[in-house]
């Protein structure tokens, strides 16, 4: 449910951690804290954000083990710690935490809007409608919660509603292919096909807007769309391997 970002190699990652470890917590040595102590913290984050968002969840929670150890407190690595456990398959423990945390800070949008994700993931969908419509409402302008809200409202077959909050994500941020391919998909469910190929087109390749297209045709049983649709994706890119793919199952599954 969440936007794909930039990566960011284990090699750098693992340089700029160490520069950011390379000073110890002044409190755990009885000194004063530094000047530079505030940004060693936001370093010791950018990091640890960038290692999530780039999907190394495992360095991750080797690196917040270093953190912790250190003594930090700050509010921000629950949140961080939880999303790699969610991704590495700790999804109870990352509740757990998650839970806590909004409870100590009920007003941190992060803390709802990832426990939204990691409720959703574990298919209480009622769990994550009430936490992101929460970080909802304490950050009402977030394309990114707008977005995930959109597809938790999808999700419960709410499709109106998910295409309003996707119209309202895009116009916060017009460069999101995610959640352009989640509006396309709500307008296909609702018949509203070329408005949907719009959607898609505006993230995607011909041939991969045509097949998406037929995809969301195959999942409200429009078996007749969808061969149209994955047609089209091969006259723009033949040999689409998706499209051949997709074309070729519905065709043995139409074989008496």
């Amino acid at each position: 449910m969440t936007l794909a970002k930039p990566s960011v190699s284990g090699v750098i990652a693992a340089a700029c951690l160490a520069a950011c470890l390379a000073v110890p917590r002044a409190e755990a040595a009885g000194r004063q804290p530094l000047a530079d102590e505030p940004s060693r913290v936001e370093a010791q984050i950018g990091v640890l954000t960038s290692l999530v968002d780039s999907g190394l969840s495992e360095q991750a929670l080797q690196v917040l083990a270093q953190v912790r150890a250190q003594g930090e407190t700050d509010k921000r690595l629950d949140v961080l710690q939880a999303r790699a456990m969610h991704a590495t398959g700790m999804s109870d423990e990352a509740r757990a935490l998650l839970e806590g945390h909004v409870k100590r800070a009920p007003r941190d949008p992060a803390g709802w809007a990832a426990l939204g994700i990691v409720l959703a993931d574990s298919g209480d969908l009622q769990g994550s409608l009430a936490a992101l419509e929460h970080a909802r409402r304490l950050t009402p302008d977030d394309p990114v919660v707008l977005n995930n809200l959109g597809y938790a409202r999808l999700s419960a077959n709410q499709t109106e509603e998910a295409v309003r909050l996707f119209r309202a994500s895009l116009t916060r941020d017009p460069s999101q292919p995610r959640t352009r391919n989640n509006l396309g998909f709500a307008l296909a469910r609702l018949e509203r096909d070329m408005e949907a190929l719009q959607a898609f087109r505006a993230a995607n390749p011909e041939a991969d807007a045509r097949y998406n297209l037929g995809v969301a045709c195959v999942n409200r049983g429009d078996r007749g769309t969808a061969l149209t649709q994955f047609n089209a994706a091969l006259d723009a890119a033949p040999g689409h391997p998706a499209a051949a793919a997709a074309l070729d199952q519905l065709l043995s599954e139409a074989t008496p």
